[in-house]
């Protein structure tokens, strides 16, 4: 089942007025833009800062409680990370206005980020543009629920989110101007693997597994993770030696939770 084009059309609107998160993604885009530009921008703006450098702090990246500057940030995260984390303050959904967001959604958000660099690491993909892949990939669950929130109730009493939430995220992050092998990934990433065309695709799916193999989410479902391996050519002991590695980076992650 896939969103109608009322409910996207109803979700992934825009505040009319852009704020420094909008601006941000603008600037993503021109090649001309510094990391001194960046960061300028990101300090005007103290939500989108905490942000920025919290995650930056992380142990995950191994500078804990190092990194004191937007300019320091911008360097140790790169440009895709700050691309998924704009893309959700665009969206407001760091913000503690309005519905409140699924319980586990930021949680789970990050796992399979961190699930999606770990296997790009093991498939010869590119670790960051995984990881800012998966911490945006249920983004459509995030935009009903808080936008929607009558239409998530119903959506998830009769066990069809996951059906839905994959088109309405692609479409939010196709205006986002996300590549669109990406996006195409968004929309796919709870279809069986061997039925997508898209390497990222594949590879999200099986962090989705990682996470959810990890985790579990109250009202998603995905396919075993050893079927998810097998798509990416990775052994059953690859899958298990995964889900180690992913909870310690989870762990790593958790400031950013928090």
């Amino acid at each position: 089942m896939q969103a109608s084009n009322e409910l996207i059309a109803d979700v992934v609107q825009l505040p009319v007025r852009p704020g420094a998160a909008m601006r941000l993604l603008w600037m993503l885009d021109d090649t001309q833009t510094s990391a001194a530009d960046l960061a300028r921008l990101i300090d005007s703006d103290p939500e989108l800062s905490t942000q920025v450098v919290r995650l930056a702090n992380t142990p995950f990246y191994g500078l804990a409680g190092r990194v004191t500057s937007a300019w320091r940030a911008v360097t140790v995260l790169g440009l895709a990370t700050l691309r998924a984390i704009a893309t959700a303050a665009a969206f407001d959904l760091f913000s503690d206005h309005g519905r409140p967001l699924p319980a586990d959604f930021w949680a789970h958000s990050v796992t399979t980020a961190a699930a999606a660099s770990a296997v790009a690491r093991r498939v010869g993909g590119l670790p960051n543009d995984a990881f800012s892949l998966g911490l945006v990939h249920d983004i459509g669950t995030a935009l009903v629920s808080r936008r929607a929130p009558g239409q998530y109730e119903d959506l998830r009493e009769r066990g069809e989110l996951d059906g839905v939430h994959p088109h309405v995220g692609a479409a939010a992050l196709s205006i986002m101007r996300f590549p669109a092998d990406m996006v195409e990934a968004i929309a796919e990433h709870h279809d069986p693997p061997d039925r997508v065309g898209s390497p990222w695709a594949r590879l999200l799916i099986a962090a989705d597994a990682v996470s959810l193999t990890i985790d579990g989410c109250a009202d998603e479902t995905n396919v075993p993770l050893t079927a998810a391996c097998d798509a990416l050519g990775l052994s059953g002991r690859s899958a298990d030696a995964l889900a180690d590695e992913v909870r310690a980076a989870r762990e790593d992650l958790a400031d950013f939770v928090g």
